[in-house]
């Protein structure tokens, strides 16, 4: 199968977007492959053509919607996460509608929180050599720390509701941990 044929473009578009809705309506661990396909108006079997379940399809999506996040510049990224992320994350209406809907569901964010931190462990590793860390510490150690220290800060953001802005989260961030990329 070709990923630049027109209908598996069309089949993708199609089961994205349904698997998209089904998001806004049903919490993740309720959604079941026939759903999707109900929705998309698409046979089962062509699903698996595509996706292995619908985890895997989590994860597309995962990569679509972190593409803007993963292009932005590597010293920004690490140097100011938080503010970075909101500025990637909040900008649709919709994103946030999803993950009000699914912000109890542990499946979801167990699924989607696993496959971000394998992205970010990649984007670690791939630009390690800009990666300044406190010195003895390893590269692999480092992301380990940088990973928990992330959600550490995300679960401590949804569970005391903060007000704080995203560069006051990223000061304490970087006050918590010594971390950063090195200046151009």
């Amino acid at each position: 199968m070709k990923h630049d044929d027109l209908r598996v473009i069309k089949t993708k578009q199609a089961l994205s977007r349904s698997f998209f809705q089904l998001l806004k309506e049903k919490k993740f661990s309720n959604i079941t492959v026939r759903n999707i396909c109900d929705f998309a108006l698409v046979h089962r079997t062509t699903f698996y053509q595509h996706f292995l379940d619908k985890y895997d399809l989590l994860f597309y999506l995962i990569n679509l919607f972190t593409k803007d996040y993963f292009s932005t510049n590597i010293q920004k990224r690490v140097n100011s996460p938080f503010t970075v992320m909101s500025e990637v994350f909040n900008k649709t209406d919709e994103l946030q509608v999803i993950k009000t809907k699914q912000d109890d569901d542990r499946e979801f964010s167990r699924a989607s929180t696993n496959h971000f931190i394998q992205l970010l462990q990649k984007d670690v590793l791939e630009n390690q050599q800009k990666i300044v860390t406190p010195p003895g510490i390893p590269i692999e150690l480092a992301f380990y720390i940088y990973e928990s220290s992330l959600s550490g800060f995300t679960e401590w953001i949804q569970s005391s509701q903060t007000s704080l802005k995203p560069e006051k989260i990223d000061e304490l961030f970087h006050k918590t941990i010594n971390i950063r990329v090195k200046n151009n």
